[in-house]
């Protein structure tokens, strides 16, 4: 049983590599948002404030500053990941969406 359960998480971290990015359906900021942000964030932007997580409206950064945050590979410190693989044109549509919440 040990073994089996051993299996099951091994197969479930296996996925827990850094997203390539492959999901040409998504195309909106709404979209990319619920894919990459939602998860901490909420859908609905709230965050977790038990947690640390800001509420996306609550933020003073621009759109320019969100984009970099998305995807900057300085976020030492940080508890958000960051997506070095996303292209300019996805992380300026989630900093858009992230500003009309």
């Amino acid at each position: 049983m040990r073994l089996l359960a051993s299996i099951f998480v091994l197969a479930l971290l296996s996925g827990c590599d850094k997203d390539l990015h492959d999901h040409p359906h998504l195309t909106t900021g709404k979209q990319l948002f619920e894919h990459h942000c939602a998860g901490c964030h909420q859908k609905t932007g709230q965050g977790q404030f038990l947690k640390g997580i800001p509420a996306n409206r609550a933020t003073a950064l621009s759109e320019e500053q969100i984009s970099h945050k998305v995807t900057s590979d300085d976020t030492v410190g940080s508890k958000m990941p960051s997506f070095p693989n996303m292209d300019e044109e996805e992380s300026a549509k989630i900093a858009s969406y992230v500003k009309s919440l």
